[in-house]
């Protein structure tokens, strides 16, 4: 035995002293980048070290201050780096660099003016396997921007548009296989609050047509406008802005209903041309998407990839004598290329708790809500009542949803009477519960009709 331990030991001695025969700061050194991107290093260096410094683009998922992009479709990458160099004019450099057998060299610059690059995207505009660069050039004032797409040919910088904007989209709107720019313009003037679509047409990327926002439009809140699909999955861009005609009439403490509404317009491609197909032609505005609670936001509620717009209306409160609006119930709508909406279900959104609850069409007009929440925030409770608006009768609750966080949440989510909403959540810091109290009137669920009707809020994204 004395004998194997001296074998194993010159052994492993010569494993030390041969294959592992590095120095101590050979094996600390953080390991080397291929030949090829180091020398993409020192071509990026050269701008370095003339005064350039890195600018990635601020917002949007692509925010790498170097980034790889086949942009001509030959199956190579180039590499594209953002810079700023003040002591130039035009200080927003875009590099473009191709890989030429074991080098690279410079294929492109892309220049601009301003304070930074605010946003960029690789795009196929066109019918060619090239990509386009859709850049947004943010100007001396953060809400001042400027928007352009560039193609590069045979080494050459091509722009292809420029325009202000206030938001924009890239999408395939007409279903045409290639991608357009959807422009939302928005300024002091009702001529001014517009829709444009940047079309791809001989060799250009030019305004193919507009349509007007809603009157009365006074702004874009973040988040306004989003794409997604209408009946028959048609692609439409959906814009919320704000709004601000009638709200002396709705003036209510609860800052989530206010002077300042919502209104909603949609666009989608209609006889050859953009339209605003929720647009009442007397009015001027898209009457039927007007709302006065924010807080909710379009959708996918149900998850059949249509995106649904909330119609909020407030549940009556008899324990309330304020003028505030306590809780809100959402009709959900889908719409059609004809503007025309169509509802999904109706729902109570509790945006405060994480969840929401679809109330049957026979409670329509027959609840009211009423919070029970326990002291320390590990409890609370959405009681609904029966009640049918009669300020004589007191309402009759048959049925309570609990929130439980804390370290005792699954004891008290199995206590007596109470049912637990949602299959496996041991390893959640929140369990969802739910309890029956005897009542008269027949809501007509049983435990598994309000597991049925019970949901999280989701992000579309999530």
């Amino acid at each position: 035995m004395k004998k194997l331990r001296l074998i194993l030991a010159a052994g492993l001695f010569l494993l030390l002293t041969g294959c592992f025969s590095q120095s101590v700061d050979d094996l600390y050194a953080p390991p080397r980048a291929p030949d090829d991107y180091l020398k993409l290093d020192n071509k990026i260096n050269e701008v370095l070290n003339a005064g350039g410094e890195y600018a990635a683009p601020l917002t949007g998922e692509l925010t790498q201050k170097v980034q790889l992009q086949d942009l001509d479709g030959d199956g190579v990458k180039e590499a594209i780096a953002f810079f700023r160099v003040s002591s130039s004019e035009r200080p927003l450099k875009i590099y473009i660099y191709r890989q030429t057998g074991d080098d690279y060299e410079v294929a492109a610059i892309i220049e601009g003016e301003g304070s930074a690059i605010n946003y960029v995207s690789y795009e196929n505009l066109d019918d060619s396997p090239s990509k386009e660069i859709v850049v947004s050039w943010q100007m001396m004032s953060d809400q001042n921007h400027s928007l352009a797409a560039y193609s590069i040919h045979e080494d050459q910088v091509l722009e292809l548009m420029r325009t202000n904007y206030t938001s924009f989209e890239i999408c395939d709107l007409d279903q045409d296989g290639m991608d357009e720019i959807v422009v939302i313009q928005t300024g002091i003037t009702e001529e001014s609050n517009r829709v444009e679509l940047y079309n791809y047409n001989d060799g250009m990327l030019a305004l193919d047509s507009s349509a007007p926002l809603s009157r009365n439009v006074t702004g874009l809140p973040e988040g306004g406008v989003r794409t997604g699909y209408l009946q028959g999955n048609i692609p439409a861009v959906f814009v919320s802005s704000t709004y601000g005609h009638s709200g002396s009439e709705a003036v209510y403490s609860n800052t989530s209903y206010s002077q300042s509404g919502h209104i909603t317009d949609i666009f989608a491609w209609k006889n050859g041309h953009i339209q605003n197909i929720t647009l009442d032609a007397e009015t001027g505005e898209s009457d039927n998407t007007i709302r006065w609670y924010t807080a909710v936001t379009a959708k996918d509620i149900n998850n059949d990839g249509i995106l649904e717009l909330p119609d909020p209306y407030a549940l009556p409160d008899s324990g309330s004598t304020s003028i505030a609006v306590n809780f809100w119930a959402i009709r959900w709508r889908q719409y059609d290329i004809n503007g025309n909406s169509h509802p999904v279900f109706t729902t109570y959104y509790n945006d405060q708790d994480g969840w929401y609850f679809i109330l049957p069409e026979a409670w329509d007009g027959k609840i009211t809500l009423s919070r029970n929440d326990v002291a320390g925030g590990g409890e609370r409770a959405v009681i609904f009542s029966y009640w049918e608006g009669d300020a004589s009768v007191d309402p009759a609750p048959f049925l309570i949803i609990y929130t439980l966080r804390g370290d005792n949440r699954f004891l008290r989510a199995n206590m007596s009477g109470r049912f637990r909403l949602l299959e496996g959540d041991d390893d959640s810091d929140t369990i969802y519960a739910a309890r029956f109290i005897q009542n008269s009137w027949d809501c007509g669920l049983d435990e598994s009709g309000v597991k049925a009707h019970f949901a999280l809020i989701t992000n579309d994204w999530s």
